[in-house]
């Protein structure tokens, strides 16, 4: 009866298992495989849960919650898991249903993201590979379950899969200019919206006459994605300021510096007289000079949007009246908030060059000295794009509805900084191992290499003997891109920097370095204050002995690794000890 009941039990235990459980389990969902399991993914009474599937699939969870990728554009109606990925029908099943088509006839437009251009005859491990993958998440699953196949994690972004052949010239943002039919020519490119909108012969020069073809050396073969090509197009920055950045001079400066005086883009045969055509503006209380007989006269005169044409009455008497601060209010004076006069720096036949001099700059707090002199400007004054945020919308606004162009430097002539200490500028190249001393206690601005350290009246260590001779380098040793010039701290002691060549066996105590100095001085290593009597030694020179030369005693012997050093201790100081016994022991027990 017992055996009946256990059969029973099981035969029971069996058809119980047969009604919850179709079929083995996906490979992928192994782990869940036995009745206990099963309320992990069905909950009791009901089908399978959405709600369930993502509990597990937290990749998925938040794309679906905020309507993104293939599973967040599935209606939520329609979004039943078990739809696209059946189970219990095996450990080999795959469990993603592509569709009639199978994993080639996807639609990608599914995904929100249709494939184009040359994007479409891609197959899709072209593009979805474990190395494209730039979602931390994604990165993070697939770092738990190695053998994980996923879709999921690769960016949209031109830079997921592209390498920016244009080395960070242009920004980020591929599709200003690119689309996804070729690489060249780009579509939405317009010079015209550049700082140097292109006219007359210079719309048919091909980019590579202005722009000059450069190497790219820093970017390693191995790199990920892979560049289209070594060498690239140099786009910023590009001088375009005057036509002789670009063609050469031939009347070898003797007109001057506009060429569009007399020349046009038109063409160089072309010629115009610029003065000639203004001439009229001659009679006013404003002639035109330099730059100014090239503007528009709608620049200045107008009509512009909700305004008309204005001839007379017009402010002329300072450049701020037509100009805006290019500046950004950094010259301004701090009492007053007055500006200075333009023409201080600036004149009518170009913004660019400035005729601020060194002579003007001894003039402010910071007078210029020595290499200061020959510095050039930039090295001082960055540029700081964040000036450019001080400029007011409104005024960026007004400048748009006049269609004049917005002429403000993000270089930064203000500073916070101590202008009494170098480290305000210059890195410490010492590393903080000389904080307490200013740089000017040593370096002079008239060149960093030229030192003005006294080392035996500004160290604690003074050079005596030979050591006044030796190159810093010596001791200090020469400083390397990964470590700096050694100044402190370094030994004081011989044994600091010279290796005992007595190996240990004139120190005071086993173990603890050699005083060298009782016998050496830093004049000269082979003239020594030694001598064989107290207080250096107890064994006094005399007779005979004092004749014999140092090697007769002091013999040199083997301290391994094939290094030899003479023995100075211990030594016998009986006659015994060195002489042999010619009396053949007939007089032992004598005494002397």
């Amino acid at each position: 009866m017992r055996f009946a009941a256990v059969a029973l039990a099981l035969t029971a235990s069996a058809a119980a298992a047969d009604i919850f459980s179709p079929g083995d389990l996906a490979k992928a969902h192994s782990s869940l495989e036995g009745i206990s399991q099963c309320t992990k993914c069905h909950p009791p009474g009901g089908q399978l849960s959405q709600e369930r599937c993502l509990d597990c699939h937290l990749e998925l969870k938040p794309r679906v919650e905020k309507g993104l990728g293939f599973h967040g554009h599935i209606a939520s109606d329609k979004r039943a898991c078990e739809t696209c990925h059946a189970d219990h029908r095996g450990r080999a099943f795959e469990m993603i249903d592509w569709g009639t088509g199978g994993k080639k006839g996807f639609d990608h437009k599914r995904t929100a993201w249709p494939l184009e251009g040359k994007h479409a005859p891609l197959a899709c491990d072209d593009c979805h590979q474990r190395r494209r993958i730039l979602s931390a998440t994604i990165l993070k699953l697939l770092e738990k379950n190695p053998d994980r196949r996923t879709q999921l994690g690769v960016s949209k972004e031109c830079r997921g899969c592209h390498f920016d052949d244009h080395r960070a010239q242009v920004g980020e943002d591929c599709a200003a200019c690119h689309d996804a039919k070729a690489w060249k020519p780009a579509p939405d490119f317009d010079h015209a919206e550049t700082d140097y909108p292109l006219k007359g012969k210079h719309v048919k020069v091909k980019c590579g006459g202005c722009h000059p073809t450069l190497k790219d050396d820093g970017t390693p073969k191995s790199a990920f994605p892979a560049p289209v090509s070594e060498t690239f197009l140099k786009f910023s920055p590009i001088d375009s300021r005057t036509c002789t950045d670009c063609h050469k001079d031939f009347h070898d400066g003797k007109l001057g510096p506009r060429c569009q005086t007399c020349h046009t883009v038109e063409g160089w045969k072309i010629i115009r007289n610029a003065g000639a055509e203004r001439a009229f503006h001659d009679k006013t209380r404003y002639p035109l000079k330099g730059e100014h007989l090239d503007v528009d006269c709608k620049s200045c005169h107008g009509p512009f949007p909700g305004q008309r044409a204005k001839f007379k009455g017009l402010k002329f008497d300072q450049c701020t009246a037509c100009h805006a601060d290019a500046h950004e209010g950094q010259l301004a004076d701090p009492r007053t908030r007055a500006l200075p006069d333009c023409e201080g720096c600036h004149s009518v036949d170009g913004f660019k060059p400035a005729r601020y001099t060194t002579i003007e700059h001894q003039k402010t707090r910071f007078p210029l000295e020595g290499a200061h002199q020959v510095a050039p400007c930039n090295l001082c004054h960055l540029k700081t794009p964040a000036l450019l945020d001080r400029v007011p919308k409104a005024l960026r606004q007004e400048l748009k509805k006049k269609k004049r162009p917005e002429l403000f430097s993000s270089i930064a002539f203000e500073t916070k900084v101590a202008l009494d200490r170098c480290d305000s500028c210059h890195a410490d190249v010492h590393q903080g191992q000389l904080d307490a001393k200013p740089c000017h206690s040593c370096h002079q601005p008239a060149s960093f290499k030229k030192v003005a350290l006294n080392h035996d009246r500004d160290t604690r260590y003074p050079l005596t003997g030979k050591h006044a001779a030796l190159a810093c380098t010596k001791c200090h040793g020469a400083p390397s891109p990964d470590k700096p010039v050694q100044y402190r701290p370094l030994a004081m002691t011989c044994a600091g920097c010279h290796a005992d060549v007595h190996v240990g066996q004139l120190a005071q105590k086993p173990g603890t370095p050699t005083d060298c100095e009782q016998c050496h001085d830093t004049k000269e290593w082979k003239q020594t204050k030694f001598v064989h009597a107290p207080p250096f030694t107890e064994y006094l020179l005399d007779g005979k002995h004092a004749q014999v030369s140092c090697e007769g005693c002091h013999k040199k012997v083997a301290v391994g690794q094939g290094l030899t050093a003479v023995r100075y201790v211990p030594l016998p100081s009986t006659c015994e000890g060195c002489h042999s016994d010619f009396h053949q022991g007939a007089f032992e027990g004598f005494e002397p």
